[in-house]
C-alpha cells in the first residue's frame, strides 16, 4: 500500500520519490536535439502525472512495460517550468511491482452519496408532466441508472474518474440553476431536464471494466452527443409527450458544445435560450474541473 506523501496529490515539491503508479499512456519523442526520450502518462486514485526518462533506453522501456501495468518508479519529482506550479516526475528507474493494493490506483468520485442525494434531488424537483415522464424513463431504469452513476465523464479532459458523470451532471445542474435565478425567463424546468439528459451517451462511450478509461469502439465512431441523442430520440419515440418538447430536448443534446464552428462536436448551433445556457454550463464545469484539478 502507497504511503500518504507518495499520492500524486501531494507532488507539490521537489523530490526524490519511489512509489508504485498504473501506466495508462507511454510515448517515444525526441528532445530539440532530435535524442529519443521515454514520455509516460501514470495514475494513482489521487490523479495523473507525466513523467519523463531522458537517459537509457527508452525504446525498450517503452515495450517492456504495458498500458495497466502497476510499475514502480524511481526518480525526482520537479517543478517545470520552474515556479509554474506544475510537477512531473523525472525518471531515474522503472521496474514491475509485483505487491501492490488496487485500491490505490482508482479514481472514484469524492462525497459519491451526497451526489447521489442531489441526483435524486434534483430528479424530484421536476415538476412539469411531460418532463417528469422522460426523465423517469431514464432514471427509473435500473440498468441505465447503475451504469450513469458509475460511468465516467470522459478519458482524460475533465472528471475522468469513476462517478465522473454524476458529479459532472451535478456541477452542470447546479450551474444551470444560478443561470435560472439571474435569468427568469428561461424554462428552468426544461434546462434542468437538459443538464441531467445531456451527458447521457458517455454511458456508452467509454470502457471502464479495467483501471484504464478508454474510449470504446462506439464512442470512436458515433460520440457522445449522436449517442445521447439516439438514447434519447428512441425513449420519445414510445413515449406520449409534446413534439416541439420532444425536439427541443434531442436540440439541446445535440447542441451543448456549442456553436458548430468551435468544432467541438455540436452538429447543430444552440437556438433556443436554454440550449445556449447549456452549453455554457456544461463548459464552465468541464474547463474548471481541469484548471483545479
Amino acid at each position: 500500500m502507497k504511503k500518504e506523501n507518495d499520492f500524486i496529490k501531494n507532488f507539490n515539491e521537489d523530490r526524490e520519490i519511489t512509489s508504485q503508479f498504473l501506466l495508462i499512456e507511454k510515448q517515444i519523442r525526441k528532445t530539440k536535439t532530435n535524442k529519443p526520450y521515454l514520455e509516460l502518462t501514470i495514475q494513482d486514485k489521487t490523479g495523473n502525472i507525466k513523467a519523463r526518462m531522458f537517459d537509457g533506453r527508452p525504446r525498450k522501456i517503452y515495450e517492456k512495460y504495458q498500458i495497466n501495468q502497476v510499475i514502480t518508479i524511481k526518480g525526482k519529482i520537479q517543478e517545470y517550468p520552474p515556479e509554474s506550479g506544475n510537477f512531473n516526475i523525472l525518471i531515474d528507474t522503472i521496474f514491475p511491482s509485483r505487491k501492490y493494493d488496487e485500491n490505490d490506483f482508482i479514481q472514484k468520485a469524492e462525497n459519491y452519496e451526497k451526489n447521489l442525494k442531489y441526483l435524486q434531488d434534483t430528479l424530484d424537483s421536476v415538476e412539469d408532466t411531460q418532463l417528469t415522464i422522460v426523465l423517469d424513463a431514464f432514471f427509473k431504469d435500473p440498468e441505465f441508472y447503475d451504469k450513469f452513476i458509475q460511468a465516467p465523464a470522459a478519458k482524460i479532459h475533465h472528471h475522468n474518474y469513476l462517478g465522473g458523470l454524476l458529479i459532472h451532471t451535478n456541477e452542470v445542474v447546479k450551474i444551470c440553476n444560478a443561470l435560472s435565478d439571474i435569468y427568469p425567463e428561461l424554462d428552468r424546468q426544461l434546462l434542468v431536464t437538459g443538464a441531467l439528459l445531456h451527458d447521457i451517451g458517455k454511458i456508452k462511450t467509454y470502457s471502464y471494466d479495467t483501471n484504464i478509461i478508454d474510449i470504446n469502439y462506439e464512442g470512436q465512431m458515433l460520440d457522445h452527443l449522436y449517442i445521447g441523442a439516439n438514447m434519447l430520440e428512441s425513449k420519445l419515440s414510445n413515449l406520449d409527450i409534446d413534439d416541439k418538447l420532444k425536439v427541443q430536448l434531442i436540440h439541446m443534446i445535440l447542441s451543448h458544445h456549442g456553436e458548430k464552428s468551435l468544432g467541438w462536436g455540436s452538429t447543430v448551433d444552440p437556438k433556443i435560450p436554454e440550449a445556449i445556457a447549456l452549453h455554457y454550463a456544461d463548459d464552465i464545469s468541464a474547463k474548471l474541473a481541469k484548471a483545479t484539478k
